[in-house]
C-alpha cells in the first residue's frame, strides 16, 4: 500500500510514518512525504507520467503552507485520481470541517473522513480496510470502540494508562519553557482511547482522582527518572470535582513536597460555577499556599471568568484553541484573544495560546504581546519514550 503523508512538519509526518511502519499489519507499507500541498501535487504528477506506484491513501492535515489542503483536493478532482483514498486530521471546529466536508463531497473524492489531532493512525487504516472490504460508504470524524463506565473502572491502572507530553514554547526567545501532560488509555487490539472518549465516562464513574493521580505518578516519575526534565515545568491537569477532595488536594501537596526539584503546575479548566464554591477556593488556597502554582485552562471557552481573576491568584491562563487557531483570518476570534492578553498582561499573569497550528498565527500572539504558545506548529503530544531526542532535537535546531 502505497500512503502519502502531506504536513508541514517534519516531526509530525515521522510520528505518522512511525506509527504506520510500527503497526502488526498485512499490508506492505511504503510511504511518501509532502510538506505542502503543492509538492504533493508535484510528487503525484511525477507518479503519474513516469508511471510509477499510484497512491492508495493520501493523509493530509487540513492546515498547511505551501499549497493548503483545497488545493489538493482540487487536483484530486480534477485528475485521474478520484480513486485515491483521502483522510484529513485536523483540530478545527465542527463548522470547519462541515464546510470542507461538503467542498469534497461535491468533487465525490473517495474521503474518508476527518480525523482529530493527535491523529489515531490504527483507527484511519481500519476505516481503510473497512471501506475497501465495502463493509461502510460514508465518511465520519473516528471510528472509536464503544465503553462505559464498566469497562473504564477495569481499564485504569498503571499498566493502561500511556502519558504524552505537548511542548510549551517561550514566543519570544522560542525557547521550551514546559510541557502539558496529557492521558491516553491504551487498550490491547483496539490502539488508544482519547481524553474526549474517556474522561466523561471516568467522571460518571466517580473515579477522575484515581485517574488523576495515576498521572500525577506517572509523570513525577518520569521527570525524576531523567534530570534534564527538571529544567521545564510540569503541567497537570486537575478538574472541578478533584477539588471537591480534601484527601486528593493533601496527596498532590505531599508529592509536590517529595519532588522539590520538579516545577510542577495544575491546569484546572475553567467552570464558572465551580470557582465560586467555597470548598473549591479553600482547596485553591491550600494549593497555592503551598507553593503549588495554578494555570486556568481553556480560558473563555464556557462562562468568563473576569470577577475571580482579581481575587485567586492564577500563575498563568490558557486561551482556548478554538480562539487561537484562527485568530489571523477570523477577525471575532483576533479581538477575543487581544482582549484575553492585555487583561493578563495588567494582571501581571503569564498567557499561553493554544493550538498554534501556523506561523501566521505564531507572529500575531507575538505582536498581541503573548508569553507562551502550544500547538501542533511546534510539535503534537510527545510519547514519553521519544521526549529526550524531541528535546535535543528541538535545542539543536533553536542553535542553528
Amino acid at each position: 500500500m502505497n500512503i502519502l503523508i502531506i504536513d508541514n512538519q517534519e516531526f509530525i509526518r515521522a510520528s505518522i510514518k512511525n506509527e504506520i511502519l510500527g503497526l502488526d499489519n498485512d499490508h506492505d507499507f511504503k510511504i511518501f512525504e509532502a510538506n505542502g500541498g503543492n509538492e504533493a501535487i508535484k510528487l503525484m504528477e511525477k507518479h503519474a507520467i513516469h508511471d510509477l506506484e499510484v497512491f492508495d491513501l493520501v493523509i493530509a492535515d487540513l492546515k498547511i503552507d505551501n499549497g493548503d489542503v483545497l488545493v489538493v483536493i482540487n487536483h484530486l478532482a480534477t485528475t485521474k485520481n478520484k480513486s485515491i483514498s483521502l483522510a484529513i486530521f485536523s483540530s478545527s471546529d465542527i463548522r470547519t470541517l462541515e464546510l470542507i466536508s461538503n467542498v469534497i463531497n461535491g468533487f465525490n473524492l473517495n474521503f474518508l473522513g476527518f480525523y482529530q489531532k493527535p491523529l489515531n493512525v490504527g483507527a484511519l487504516l481500519k476505516d481503510l480496510d473497512q471501506k475497501i472490504n465495502k463493509k461502510e460508504d460514508f465518511p465520519k470524524i473516528e471510528s472509536q470502540v464503544l465503553y462505559n463506565e464498566y469497562n473504564i473502572t477495569k481499564l485504569l491502572n498503571e499498566d493502561n494508562l500511556f502519558l504524552c507530553y505537548q511542548p510549551k514554547i517561550e514566543i519570544t526567545s522560542g525557547k521550551i519553557v514546559g510541557f502539558e501532560v496529557l492521558a491516553r488509555l491504551c487498550v490491547k487490539g483496539d490502539g488508544f482511547i482519547y481524553p474526549d472518549k474517556f474522561i466523561p465516562l471516568v467522571e460518571r464513574a466517580g473515579l477522575n482522582c484515581q485517574l488523576a493521580k495515576l498521572v500525577l505518578n506517572q509523570a513525577l516519575s518520569q521527570w525524576q527518572l531523567f534530570p534534564i526534565l527538571k529544567d521545564y515545568s510540569l503541567s497537570v491537569n486537575i478538574s472541578a470535582s478533584d477539588l471537591q477532595s480534601i484527601d486528593f488536594i493533601d496527596y498532590v501537596i505531599d508529592k509536590d513536597l517529595a519532588s522539590s526539584d520538579i516545577k510542577l503546575m495544575l491546569e484546572l479548566t475553567e467552570s464558572q460555577d465551580m470557582l465560586r464554591q467555597d470548598k473549591t477556593l479553600q482547596a485553591l488556597a491550600k494549593l497555592i499556599i503551598n507553593n503549588i502554582p495554578i494555570s486556568l485552562d481553556d480560558f473563555g471557552k464556557s462562562y468568563s471568568t473576569f470577577d475571580r481573576l482579581d481575587s485567586i491568584p492564577f500563575n498563568e491562563i490558557k486561551i482556548d484553541k478554538d480562539f487561537v487557531s484562527d485568530l489571523d483570518s477570523n477577525n471575532q476570534h483576533l479581538v477575543i484573544v487581544e482582549s484575553i492578553i492585555a487583561l493578563a498582561n495588567k494582571l501581571n499573569v503569564n498567557v499561553v495560546a493554544e493550538g498554534v497550528e501556523t506561523v501566521a498565527v505564531l507572529k500575531q500572539l507575538k505582536n498581541l504581546g503573548c508569553n507562551i504558545a502550544q500547538g501542533y506548529y511546534f510539535s503534537p503530544p510527545i510519547e514519553g519514550r521519544h521526549l529526550l531526542n524531541w528535546i535535543n532535537e528541538y535545542n539543536l535546531r533553536d542553535e542553528v
